[in-house]
């Protein structure tokens, strides 16, 4: 590829500094300067965008024709020679540029042409520009006014009459070649969706301009020929800005790739099942973008209410990614073909979301699984009434506890004689849609049957003249379980956003933290260390003339270097105690109760080491716990206790001071709780005003 674009580029240079020589030495050419400058924007414009877009898609002809478009552009520039055979050339080919860019035009943004009137249209364009102008140069001088422009090498006859004949059919041609493009632009811009308006826009826009300037051009070459010169100027300016427009469409995508930024705040603040996939569209920019779930057990994608989802066959207008997380498959996002274009952008996105689209498979699997079990319990019904369209009973089977009456005396009654007078009359309205809508209907009420009230489904059909089948289930259990489900997912809401607010704390008091060591290093061990390069030069200087000076300086070094180390060892304590990995969390806290103020009993009876993230955990909250009664408690004795308990660690810290402490007030049990809730644990703070203060930790060890 990078042979191919430098080839590209040394032509260009190489055709540029042709066309400057063709024009600057051309004795026909009125304004030189501005023609060259302009034709080389133009040229340059379309080849600049076109190895853009053949790098970012080499399989893509689009950048490949815009490419084309800018080197045949230098075709034109022969017309400026003083001889006669490349002016010849320049004046018959210097259009063929012009069909190459309806051609470009017609293939985006896939690169290739797709119907029979798109292909008969891009011909159409290749023969006016080749053929017709050949033929038409046969019969007569393409500029019969330019006194000093060299013969035209192909005129065999002169003859008005023919030229009339052919200008007027090639214009005639031109104009339906550029009214077809246009048709086909707006149809394609009609039929696209919103992410395809916006890939399309830009280009569409600018092509559509330039193909009205041009088909307003060929009119008035035959109809007004003074007014046809500004248009020709005008049009030439809107050819130039269609690649630009492709450059600016360039710049957008590159500014949808900051999404994903915006996407990684968004999916932090995602609670709610769904909000993922909002953040996904707004981030993508499609509306019309879903998500499905992969379910291992049933090896099929489905939506977050457990229903199927069958992926796109990835060859139409839906496109389908799959996200992996963690090395395994959680999720496709389905998105319209346009973001395509950027497949980057989708991988991207996907690879933000796949630990929250992880999390919401789990929901989506506890919702298939629902919804497989309430398909199942659908298929059973629990009673089962033939019913005349006043309401009588004509047959029934089911249990008798589930009825109103006693089933012997059930037929022949009404079910205004058995049952209150509101339900009644819910299924008689019942009955009544049914045997006018011949549709099946639906009814939901409730009875208290033995003292219980219980909740019933009925859905009605018709099975004769004038009567219905009722089929009844009950669903108290069912909506027992959706209250206690709809409980559960409140409760799951809470959690997320305490966990969302926990790792925001997390984050700030790591940005607290990463300033307080800075700042302790700035202040101690550096300034030290400072000190003691500027004793080491003042000893080096004193060495040969005052060997005695010399030595008090490397006396005051050392001591200087002894004290800055200590110091460093102090900070390396605070981040993390280097004998609590190399001995374990007793000696650890060894230390710890050895600096604390006040007398601290400690017990540990543990068989064996707690695992590290579990030990790192308990050590700070024993140290939390000591320091915030050293500062508030005014105790005057405190205790530690570490145990393990059915697989936990449980760490408990005690005082006898005067109590009253809570934990959402100030940082440094909130703290705690985030960094034993982040191993699944939990932190309870029992604090009585005058009766001391007990913390109590309770960490999972894993298995």
């Amino acid at each position: 590829m990078r042979t191919r674009v430098a080839l590209v580029l040394v032509a260009g240079v190489a055709f540029s500094a042709i066309a400057l020589w063709l024009v600057f030495s051309s004795n026909h050419d009125t304004h030189p300067a501005f023609g060259a400058a302009l034709n080389l924007v133009v040229a340059w414009s379309f080849i600049a965008s076109g190895l853009v877009a053949w790098t970012r898609r080499p399989d893509n002809r689009f950048g490949v024709l815009m490419t084309a478009v800018g080197l045949t552009w230098f075709i034109g520039a022969l017309s400026e020679s003083n001889d006669s055979i490349p002016y010849t050339v320049g004046i018959v080919l210097g259009l063929v540029g012009f069909a190459i860019f309806v051609h470009a035009l017609l293939a985006f943004p896939r690169g290739y042409l797709e119907t029979r009137i798109v292909y008969l249209t891009v011909g159409t364009a290749y023969a006016i520009v080749t053929v017709g102008q050949v033929v038409a140069a046969l019969f007569y001088d393409p500029t019969p006014d330019c006194r000093n422009c060299p013969a035209n090498a192909l005129q065999v006859v002169d003859h008005n009459g023919v030229t009339t004949a052919l200008n007027a059919v090639l214009s005639g041609l031109g104009v339906l070649v550029v009214g077809a493009t246009v048709f086909v632009l707006v149809r394609r811009w009609r039929a696209a969706s919103t992410p395809l308006r916006r890939a399309l826009a830009p280009v569409l826009a600018t092509g559509a301009v330039t193909m009205f300037l041009l088909a307003l051009l060929l009119v008035l070459e035959l109809a007004h020929p003074g007014a046809a010169n500004v248009v020709s100027w005008v049009t030439l300016f809107a050819f130039a800005s269609v690649p630009l427009a492709f450059l600016a469409g360039l710049v957008r995508s590159r500014l949808a790739r900051e999404a994903v930024g915006r996407l990684v705040v968004a999916l932090g603040r995602a609670r709610a099942p769904g909000e993922v996939r909002d953040a996904l569209a707004d981030a993508l920019g499609d509306p019309s973008l879903e998500v499905a779930y992969w379910l291992p057990e049933q090896r099929e994608f489905f939506d977050l209410h457990g229903r199927r989802l069958p992926l796109p066959a990835n060859d139409g207008a839906r496109w389908a990614t799959i996200v992996e997380w963690d090395g395994k498959r959680v999720a496709a996002i389905l998105h319209d073909h346009s973001l395509l274009e950027d497949p980057a952008l989708v991988e991207a996105a996907g690879a933000a979301a796949g630990l929250a689209l992880e999390s919401e498979r789990r929901v989506a699997a506890l919702a298939e699984s629902e919804w497989r079990n309430r398909a199942l319990l659908d298929a059973i019904p629990d009673l089962m009434f033939r019913l005349s369209r006043a309401g009588e009973y004509l047959e029934f089977k089911g249990r008798a506890e589930d009825v109103a009456a006693s089933p012997e005396t059930l037929i022949g009654r009404t079910i205004f004689d058995t049952l209150p007078a509101d339900v009644a009359s819910l299924l008689a309205g019942c009955i009544e849609r049914t045997l006018e809508s011949k549709e099946l209907q639906r009814v939901e009420y409730d009875l208290t049957l033995d003292g219980r009230r219980r909740s019933f489904e009925g859905r009605a059909v018709v099975s004769g003249p004038d009567e219905v089948l009722l089929i009844v289930r009950d669903f108290t259990e069912r909506r027992r379980q959706e209250a206690e489900l709809e409980a559960l997912h409140a409760e799951l809401r809470d959690r997320l956003e305490e966990l969302g607010a926990s790792r925001q704390r997390i984050v700030e008091a790591g940005d607290v933290e990463r300033r307080r060591l800075e700042r302790n290093l700035h202040d101690g061990a550096q300034q030290r260390l400072v000190a003691v390069s500027l004793t080491l030069r003042l000893a080096e200087g004193k060495v040969a003339t005052d060997p005695g000076v010399a030595r008090q300086l490397l006396g005051t070094a050392t001591e200087e270097l002894a004290i800055a180390l200590e110091e460093l060892r102090e900070l390396a304590r605070g981040i993390h105690p280097g004998v609590l990995s190399e001995r374990g969390l007793e000696p650890a806290l060894g230390t710890l109760v050895a600096r604390a103020p006040l007398p601290v009993e400690v017990d540990v009876p543990l068989d064996g080491r707690l695992p590290g993230p579990v030990e790192a955990a308990a050590y700070y909250v024993i140290s939390e716990a000591l320091t915030n009664i050293a500062k508030y408690a005014e105790a005057s004795a405190a205790s530690v206790r570490v145990s393990r308990r059915n697989g936990a660690a449980v760490v408990e810290v005690a005082d006898d001071g005067i109590g009253g402490a809570d934990p959402n007030r100030g940082t440094g049990l909130r703290g705690l709780a985030d960094r034993v809730e982040a191993l699944d644990g939990r932190l309870e703070v029992q604090s009585v005003p005058g009766q001391g203060t007990r913390v109590r930790a309770v960490i999972p060890c894993g298995s």
